[in-house]
């Protein structure tokens, strides 16, 4: 789940019928880095939805910031060890991030991953997913604190990264429902692994 799962960005065009809203989406800058929550609605089965988010091989989909994406076993034999490379640019000033997560299933609907330090371009952190059932509709629960090891400026880093991860999020939630609509069968939810 890159940055910003974290971290999802699509293209900004709607469809018809498309309804995915945000209905809260805040990110805090702390001194030891970013605590990102959203929650939001999708008009598109919960199976589908879930399926989408845990496919993680395939989360550039999703995220075209997403440049790169592997998935193996977790050393520790319990989930996945999940390696993004993120493009994250600032005006004109582009730079490749390397996010290492392990990522688990604990309970159907619901992903969390922690930063693996040392391994890629993030001190720490963590995420959290859970997607619920309410109708025809999915909602959509996410929260991640992420600490980086290099460093951001101070006097624009900020803004920057709220404004990136607000627009990937408004963007993204749109692909997200409408590919979860679309007809293929859902993969398999995890249980506790």
């Amino acid at each position: 789940m890159a940055f910003g799962a974290g971290i999802l960005l699509a293209t900004a065009t709607a469809s018809i019928g498309i309804a995915a809203q945000i209905d809260t989406l805040t990110i805090t800058h702390r001194d030891d880095g970013y605590r990102i929550a959203f929650d939001g609605v999708v008009d598109a089965p919960t199976p589908q939805v879930y399926a989408l988010l845990a496919d993680y091989a395939r989360l550039g989909k999703l995220n075209p910031v997403i440049t790169a994406m592997s998935v193996d076993i977790a050393p520790s034999g319990r989930g996945d060890r999940v390696r993004s490379v993120i493009e994250a640019c600032i005006w004109f000033f582009c730079r490749q991030i390397v996010q290492v997560e392990d990522v688990t299933e604990p309970s159907p609907n619901t992903i969390v991953a922690h930063i693996v330090p040392g391994a890629g371009d993030f001190e720490s952190g963590s995420c959290f997913w859970r997607v619920t059932n309410e109708g025809p509709r999915t909602r959509l629960h996410y929260e991640a604190v992420r600490v980086a090891a290099f460093w951001i400026p101070p006097l624009i880093g900020p803004w920057a990264i709220n404004r990136s991860v607000r627009e990937q999020f408004e963007s993204s939630i749109v692909i997200l429902e409408r590919l979860a609509n679309q007809k293929s069968p859902p993969r398999q939810q995890g249980g506790a692994d």
